[in-house]
């Protein structure tokens, strides 16, 4: 599942076999499971990013309104 989240990601963002294999080989340690993991762990921070900005903007509305 990663390794095919990895390797879609990469391919739609490079689009050319030579640049997914640089990137591959110089940022993921040659692995596809690890660019999938990444993602993942961005998407995942993202979110918290998100979430946390909400709660502060809720809470500054209850307190000021």
């Amino acid at each position: 599942m990663l390794s095919l989240l990895g390797r879609s990601y990469l391919y739609l963002r490079f689009r050319n076999k030579e640049k997914v294999q640089q990137e591959l080989t110089r940022k993921y340690e040659g692995q596809f499971r690890n660019a999938g993991t990444m993602l993942l762990a961005d998407i995942f921070m993202a979110l918290a990013v998100v979430a946390v900005v909400s709660l502060i903007a809720a809470g500054v509305y209850f307190l000021v309104a």
